[in-house]
């Protein structure tokens, strides 16, 4: 087990985070798009259109640099998640900036905050279609 030891040590050294915690570049395919499809299809989906935000066929191209409907804010500002009425109704309910309803999702529990900081960090990012 001591011999051994140096090696697990290596091991941790080589495999954790350099930046703290951030787990590097955030995918919209990989990481937002499986978390808008468990959450949040189920109340945009066409005919369904809750808050006049359609989620199909192409849930990018219908969030990101689009006018909210409910906000003087874009849905998705790429770069500024605080100026991203999306990111603003995960976090309050949208009041603070204009609009209204409440904390999204509605139908679930709130999403926990890794989830959201996955949000964050892809609009911080650029939110690019990745």
């Amino acid at each position: 087990m001591i011999r051994l030891l140096p090696f697990v040590l290596l091991a941790i050294i080589i495999t954790a985070p350099v930046d703290g915690g951030n787990s590097g570049q955030v995918s919209f395919e990989d990481d937002v798009l499986p978390i808008l499809n468990a959450y949040c299809v189920m109340c945009h989906l066409p005919g369904a259109e809750q808050g006049d935000l359609g989620l199909y066929p192409d849930a990018w191209a219908r969030m990101v640099d689009v006018p909210s409907k409910q906000s003087p804010l874009l849905l998705v500002k790429p770069g500024s998640p605080d100026d991203s009425y999306l990111y603003i109704k995960l976090i309050d309910s949208g009041e603070s900036v204009g609009g209204s309803g409440l904390l999204m999702p509605i139908q679930q529990a709130p999403l926990n905050q890794d989830q959201i900081e996955i949000f964050r960090l892809w609009i911080e990012q650029g939110a690019e279609n990745n």
